[in-house]
This record gives C-alpha cells, sequence and structure tokens, in this order.
C-alpha cells in the first residue's frame, strides 16, 4: 500500500514513514492510494471473530509490507490488554435513546485509547526498524494527549511532547498528562488555544531538518489512528446485524472520517450525525454548505473546541476527486477566504446524503446530562451528551440508533457537578489517585520559538 498527500506536492511513502511521519511537506495529509473492500460476506464471516481478530484482519492491508500478518496479529493482541474489558468496545441498548457504544474502556478512559494504544505498539516496532531518534509530538485539546501519553510512556525508545492549551482543559484531563513521571514524557502548556498548538505542530512537521530526528504525529492526521477507528463501525453492525446511524461528538473530523472510511472498505451503513457544541465549524459546513474558521470559545465539552477540523481535508481530496493541485489552491487562501461547496455537486450531494449535523450549547448539555441520567439512569460526560441532543434535535430513529460515548463522565466533573452530585461514587480509582499527585510540566509562551527552543534544549539534546 502506496500513501499520498492530498496536496499532491510529495512523493509517495510506504506504511512505515506515513506511520513515522505527521503532515506532509506540502502541508497536506496522507491518505491510501485505494481502500481494501470487504464484500458482505466476508464482513459477515468476521460476526464471531474477536475485537483484535476482526481489527487484524481489516487493518492488515494498510500495513502489508511493514510486518508479517502473524507479528501484525500480536502486536494488536498486545495493544488491547490493557482495557477494562475484552471486547475493548462495548455496545449497550438504552430505555428510549438507542444503543450507546462505550468507547472508554481503554486506561484513560476516552475513545483515543482504542487508537493510540495500537499507534504505540506500532511506532515501537518501527523503532526497531530505524537508526533515528522517535519523537512524538502532538497537540490535544483534551483526550488525546493524555491518551498518548499513557500509550507511549512503556517505550522507552520513543520520547513524548504534547502540548496542550494553558488553564484550557479539565483538571483530570491535565493531571493524566502531567503525572506519569516517565523520562520520556514532555507535557507542555502553551498559552493559547488548541488551533495554536496545532499550528506550532504541523510548522514542526514541514520545517524540522534535523536528519536524525523522526517527529511523529499521534494526532488523528496521522492515518494510522483513521485506520484504527474504522475496526468499531464494522464491530457495531456485526453485533447489531442491521445498517445503523451512528451520532459521534464532533471536533477534528478525525472520528467522523474513520466512519467514512469503513464506508469505503464495504461497510454499509445509514450515515453519520455529526455532533458540535457552540464551535460548530462542521455544522455550519453541513447546514450551509461553507467552510469557515471562526474563533473558539471555551466549552464543558473541551475536546470539541476547535475552529478548523483538520481532517475535513481527507474528505475534500475526494470531493475535489484527489485534485491535490487544487485542494492545494484552495487551502492557500483558507482560513482568510471561506470555501464554499456547489449544492448541485454530485459528490457533495453523496457526502451531505451521508452526514447530517446538530449544535448545542452549555446549557443544552447540562440539561441533557441531568435528563439522560434521570429518564435512563445514564450518566453521560458533555461531548457525547451533545450527540444525545444531537439525536433528539434531528428526531432521529432510536432503533437504528448508536450514539459514540467517547469519554468517561468523571473526567469532566465541572460539567456534571453543576446539576448532579453523584460523580464521586462514579469515579474510577485511577482517577481519583492522580489528583493527588505531583504534576510535572512545563508552560510556553505562545509563539513557534518557545517549543522550538524547548524541543532542541530539553528533548532532542
Amino acid at each position: 500500500m502506496k500513501y499520498f498527500s492530498t496536496r499532491g506536492n510529495s512523493e509517495a511513502l510506504n506504511f512505515i514513514d506515513v506511520l513515522t511521519s505527521g503532515t506532509a511537506k506540502d502541508g497536506g495529509l496522507y491518505v491510501p492510494e485505494n481502500f481494501p473492500k470487504f464484500s458482505k460476506e466476508e464482513i459477515v464471516d468476521f460476526e464471531t471473530a474477536s475485537y483484535q481478530d476482526l481489527a487484524s484482519h481489516l487493518l492488515y492491508p494498510y500495513v502489508e509490507g511493514f510486518l508479517s500478518k502473524d507479528d501484525f496479529e500480536q502486536v494488536v493482541k498486545n495493544a488491547y490488554e490493557s482495557f477494562t474489558i475484552p471486547e475493548v468496545v462495548k455496545l449497550v441498548e438504552t430505555k428510549n435513546i438507542g444503543y450507546v457504544l462505550e468507547l472508554f474502556h481503554g486506561p484513560t478512559f476516552a475513545f483515543k485509547d482504542v487508537a493510540m494504544q495500537l499507534l504505540a505498539a506500532l511506532l515501537d516496532k518501527a523503532a526497531e526498524k530505524t537508526d533515528k531518534k522517535i519523537v512524538v509530538l502532538g497537540a490535544t485539546s483534551g483526550d488525546t494527549g493524555s491518551a498518548a501519553i499513557e500509550a507511549c510512556k512503556k517505550f522507552e525508545d520513543i520520547d513524548i511532547a504534547i502540548l496542550f492549551p494553558h488553564q484550557k482543559i479539565s483538571p483530570v484531563q491535565q493531571r493524566q498528562m502531567t503525572t506519569s513521571n516517565a523520562k520520556n514524557v514532555f507535557p507542555l502548556a502553551v498559552k493559547g488555544d488548541f488551533d495554536d498548538c496545532q499550528n506550532y505542530v504541523k510548522k514542526m512537521f514541514i520545517e524540522n531538518n534535523n536528519e536524525e530526528v523522526k517527529f511523529v504525529s499521534i494526532n488523528s492526521i496521522n492515518w494510522t489512528r483513521i485506520m484504527a477507528q474504522s475496526v468499531y463501525f464494522f464491530s457495531t453492525k456485526l453485533q447489531l446485524k442491521k445498517d445503523y446511524i451512528a451520532s459521534i461528538p464532533s471536533g477534528n473530523f478525525g472520528h467522523a472520517y474513520a466512519g467514512w472510511t469503513a464506508k469505503n472498505m464495504g461497510l454499509s451503513f445509514k450515515g453519520i450525525n455529526i455532533a458540535t457544541n457552540k464551535n460548530d465549524v462542521l455544522h455550519r459546513l453541513f447546514s450551509d454548505d461553507v467552510y469557515q474558521k471562526k474563533e473558539t470559545s471555551a466549552s464543558l465539552a473541551p475536546s470539541m473546541d476547535i475552529s478548523v477540523a483538520s481532517n475535513f481535508e481527507r474528505l475534500l481530496f475526494e470531493i475535489y476527486k484527489k485534485n491535490g493541485t487544487k485542494l492545494s489552491d484552495t487551502f492557500s487562501s483558507f482560513p482568510a477566504k471561506s470555501i464554499d461547496f456547489n449544492q448541485s455537486d454530485e459528490i457533495w450531494q453523496e457526502v451531505k446524503a451521508f452526514f447530517q449535523s446538530s449544535t448545542c450549547d452549555d446549557k443544552d448539555i447540562v440539561e441533557t446530562i441531568v435528563k439522560s441520567f434521570e429518564t435512563e439512569n445514564i450518566l453521560f460526560d458533555p461531548h457525547t451528551a451533545t450527540a444525545i441532543k444531537g439525536n433528539k434535535d434531528l428526531n432521529l430513529d432510536p432503533s437504528e440508533l448508536v450514539t459514540f460515548a467517547t469519554a468517561h463522565p468523571a473526567k469532566f466533573p465541572d460539567a456534571i457537578n453543576k446539576e448532579l452530585d453523584i460523580l464521586d461514587e462514579n469515579t474510577p480509582s485511577s482517577l481519583k489517585e492522580i489528583m493527588t499527585k505531583e504534576e510535572t510540566f512545563s508552560v510556553l509562551e505562545n509563539n513557534f520559538e518557545d517549543l522550538n527552543n524547548y524541543l532542541n534544549s530539553e528533548v532532542l539534546n
């Protein structure tokens, strides 16, 4: 399998090079030359397979040439050993709101664990095959950083530096990153917002000229994250034995694009609701046919506080019929100029037939958390609450609806405790323990030079 940049001006790469990279040198994101296709009959044959075996079968075409099939199966098996349930993800039927797919049974209680544990395990294999220093570099608005640090800290040949917006993520999320006490972990608080952090990471990938260092992205701009997340779209269909609508709390569009990837791999399902908070760039895209950046504002669902959904570029590449030059020209004037879509365009019509969207504010989030607890006896985190609210606003049929629960509610006490004083009894012991541990992190000014100087003096020396 070869991988190409969405902007068409970088050389094609093998999987190991895509795994151990980030943004392409031309600023684009890597996508596979084609999607492996599975027939309806082949997918049904996976019905009795474990989650690990399903992942091995579905994902091996993406990594073939990097690992043997047996080695890849072992990597996948090892990656999910730290999960609290053997099935990795859990499908739960509710009384009135359809099905809920619990994606928070990994070590940091967030859906990011599903992809991150596999990504880190693959990076460890890559470290054996290269003589370069591997430095994982990422930006987080919350769960990505903690999941990445938890996944990477046990691998001595990998260093990890994570940027997060200073004083703009939940205390639990921050402490999951700052209390590891691992020598290969470098949490960095930037005096800016998530988009600043992400832009600095992208710039570092483009401008790095150190031949002895491999900067690796663990954000969803890394293709490995997307492919790993596609698996539970299949596992859900195999459990339900019918088509469904996935309702997904959405920020950077990685989760949603993983669903689109599953569709391209042959999975039949009815579509995706893109649920947003008040930072609603994706809702405006699908409701108004305009992709336009607006400033972010802090919300009770901080992992969704973004103004640019980076992974939308991968979908746009398909909308532009894989014309990298056209896409590059479009992004040369974005975000100063919005990206407008022609409602009569055939591919855009197909996209809008598959994706719908919803939005809600903090008041809606709190009300949804309370009502869901009162009527369903289920405590949702604020991100999942945006999807629950969106389902109602769009009048989605519960009998064909699967809401993706992306994080454990105990990670967001500020949202839960606004109206409900029940969180302590629902908090896992490991989350309680980190709140008493000493933190170690560095605070950087909101500029690229500070990051560059820190990495050179503290990480790359």
